[in-house]
């Protein structure tokens, strides 16, 4: 909202208030003209000179009019600056997430612009990092989640501080949008059946990961982190949900997932490989996080050995299409996915779909595959 610029005067980058005293009271409120640094960023300057402009003439027309201590009254009416840096710690401190996407966004965001107080950042600075990105290399849907990342912070900020300012990260354009998307590969029946054919005869823990992907459509990070006791094998399922050690990405990635054909028998299998730990791939935890990139690097460089360009993020788009196939609902694919659905079905397990209508769409696209 635009403000009007009463009483304010610009001097050089500054912005000052400046308002005479009514004459009949300048004995009492002790001065002739009210004169203050309202800083250098101009918005802030109207809202300042607004609030000022209202607590006066409530103090000029009482009927006692007493000297009034300026220099307290704008720490009153001044909203105390959130820089960026603890903006999106008090951000993420209230949110079950994937922390570290957002991390990266901010990183990079003070690299190109500094960490400041939040009100101070403008479109050019959002405009700034954008191309500071693209110059980097990176893909512009990852730009568009950097975007997207620190959009949400900064509103969440300009909410805490109850300022009336316009995202700088609202309706961003980035230059040749999805024109550099490469479609993602998808494995054939065929290949699966390979897969997980060679991973039950293996009997390591790393390659019965394999099936258990490819049969639930979950994050590599979501089966890296799961603990025995988040698997119940009797009623045939696993339930994704954070922890001490493992953020979820999104509040539908939490959720309970069935385990039918390849991915049962995995199971099955690394049970019987049990230790005493509480992780069932323990080798992937660290005392404070799970380290699923160190996972993804040993699977893909497997995967890429028999079948190319193929890596363990093609399971879960597979499996999205072998269940459309059969007709599946979306909003049921992206419930068993712990993809963000646009009506918000399962946004927590217990909601949406039944764990049974689930299962029965998993047992319709199962592959039974056999040690080989």
């Amino acid at each position: 909202m635009a403000h009007k610029m009463r009483y304010i005067v610009q001097r050089g980058c500054s912005y000052f208030y400046n308002r005479r005293v009514p004459d009949r009271l300048v004995d009492a409120f002790g001065a002739k003209v009210v004169r203050l640094n309202l800083g250098m960023d101009p918005e802030r300057a109207a809202t300042l000179s607004d609030a000022l402009t209202t607590r006066l003439d409530e103090v000029w027309s009482a009927k006692t009019v007493l000297p009034l201590d300026l220099g307290r009254l704008v720490e009153t009416l001044m909203p105390s600056a959130l820089d960026l840096f603890t903006c999106v710690e008090l951000y993420l401190s209230g949110r079950r997430i994937d922390q570290k996407p957002v991390r990266l966004a901010v990183g990079a965001f003070i690299g190109v612009a500094g960490n400041r107080s939040i009100e101070t950042y403008q479109r050019a600075d959002a405009r700034q990092l954008v191309a500071s990105l693209l110059t980097k290399g990176n893909k512009t849907a990852t730009v568009r989640r950097r975007v997207q990342s620190l959009h949400a912070v900064l509103e969440f900020g300009f909410l805490e501080q109850d300022l009336d300012k316009r995202n700088p990260f609202t309706r961003l354009v980035i230059k040749d949008e999805n024109q550099d998307v490469k479609k993602r590969g998808v494995f054939t029946q065929d290949q699966l059946e390979d897969l997980y054919g060679a991973a039950l005869a293996s009997e390591r823990d790393t390659r019965l990961i394999l099936p258990i992907l490819g049969e639930t459509g979950a994050r590599l990070a979501e089966i890296v982190g799961l603990r025995w006791a988040d698997v119940t094998l009797d009623d045939g399922v696993a339930k994704i949900v954070p922890h001490d050690r493992r953020r979820l990405k999104t509040k539908g990635s939490e959720r309970a997932v069935p385990l039918v054909g390849a991915a049962l028998e995995a199971f099955k299998r690394l049970s019987d490989l049990r230790t005493d730990d509480e992780f069932i791939f323990p080798r992937w935890v660290r005392s404070s996080a799970v380290v699923a990139t160190h996972a993804s690097n040993t699977l893909n460089k497997y995967i890429k050995s028999r079948y190319g360009d193929l890596t363990c993020h093609c399971f879960r788009h597979t499996l999205r299409d072998r269940l459309r196939d059969t007709g599946c609902a979306s909003e049921l694919i992206d419930q068993i996915g712990g993809w963000t659905s646009s009506l918000g079905v399962g946004a927590k397990y217990g909601h949406g779909y039944s764990l049974e209508r689930q299962r029965e769409a998993l047992r319709k696209v199962a592959i039974r595959a056999h040690a080989c």
